[in-house]
């Protein structure tokens, strides 16, 4: 984050109104932006987190990201593209424009993220352990000779 001198993220004019800077942290780009690159991810937890808005290490990386909506990415093929520019302290500048939304066909998950994202969304509620045993028997689901077994790894 300290190299950071300030960050652009560009959306689709329509998008952007939406997201802008919003009081929820799930719906503010700004913020999201911030979790990543402070946290280095961003997870359920951590992206509905309202105590994180207030985080001094995320405002202060916040308070260096524009969002522009414009009106280019509104009308490209595919929807929902993004670009984003990071401009470094040392003058260097980073830039990233996305094409597919990361899970879709276009732009797919390894098993791996799908299985991290399980996870996360699943050990709150069933705990770790249960968790890790649900992903690894849906893994080999097709070797599972009767579905009720699962029954025990689905209740929290």
């Amino acid at each position: 984050p300290g190299d950071i001198e300030r960050i652009v993220a560009h959306l689709p004019k329509y998008s952007a109104r939406t997201v802008d800077n919003r009081a929820v942290p799930n719906i503010s780009v700004q913020h999201l932006i911030a979790l990543m690159i402070v946290d280095g991810t961003v997870t359920f937890h951590s992206s509905h987190d309202f105590a994180r808005m207030q985080d001094p290490k995320v405002v202060a990386v916040r308070k260096k990201i524009d969002l522009k909506g414009v009106l280019a990415l509104e009308k490209a093929k595919p929807a929902r593209q993004a670009k984003v520019e990071m401009h470094l302290k040392n003058g260097k500048k980073v830039s990233r424009h996305v094409r597919a939304v990361r899970g879709t066909a276009a732009n797919p998950m390894t098993r791996a993220e799908v299985e991290a994202k399980a996870f996360d969304l699943t050990a709150p509620i069933l705990g770790k352990t249960r968790a890790k045993k649900l992903i690894e028997a849906i893994r080999s689901l097709e070797t599972i000779k009767n579905v009720r077994t699962l029954r025990p790894l689905l209740t929290a």
